[in-house]
């Protein structure tokens, strides 16, 4: 089902997710990458990590909804082709990945978690501590949430450049599409 993405043109709803969480994902890797210079901000970075996630949801139910678009140029190769969807869908499964880690990591170690100061999950504080709640999880989240950003970035790059490889080279609509042109 295709309500509204067509070859030509990508709803407005698709342009705007599409954008909104490439920009918070952009953006929530720097502000990792700096995290550790200001621990002091971990709970905004928290916060806003949970709304992308709760954003990042939405987005895919949006696409299970509208379905995948159809692609502007049918004359690339298959491997063209199916490489695209697999790094789509990479991107998407990050999206939603990397926030769930950082949130699995921090009601896990016992630190709970907390959306711009409203307590989603209790922090497990023992003699002024926190105490994990499953610290096997908890290790497990981390390595996962210090290892997708890597992920990310590799698929960020390979899905610019095959943006800019559709735009610069095939001179398809691709990218504009995309730009809501």
């Amino acid at each position: 089902m295709n309500n509204g993405s067509t070859t030509t043109n990508l709803s407005f709803v698709t342009r705007f997710f599409h954008w909104l969480i490439a920009l918070a994902m952009i953006g929530m890797l720097i502000f990792g990458f700096l995290l550790d210079d200001f621990k002091e901000y971990s709970g905004l970075h928290k916060s806003i990590g949970a709304i992308i996630f709760v954003v990042a949801t939405c987005r895919i139910l949006w696409r299970i909804k509208e379905g995948w678009p159809t692609p502007v140029n049918m004359g690339v190769p298959q491997w063209n082709l199916t490489l695209a969807k697999v790094t789509h869908w990479i991107l998407i499964l990050l999206t939603v990945l990397l926030p769930l880690s950082g949130m699995c990591m921090s009601v896990a170690a016992g630190r709970g978690l907390n959306v711009f100061g409203a307590e989603i999950f209790a922090s497990n504080i023992v003699d002024g501590k926190a105490v994990a709640l499953n610290p096997s999880l908890a290790g497990f989240a981390h390595d996962m949430h210090e290892t997708l950003p890597v992920v990310l970035i590799i698929m960020l790059v390979l899905h610019i450049v095959g943006a800019l490889y559709h735009h610069v080279v095939l001179k398809d609509r691709t990218l504009s599409r995309m730009m809501g042109h």
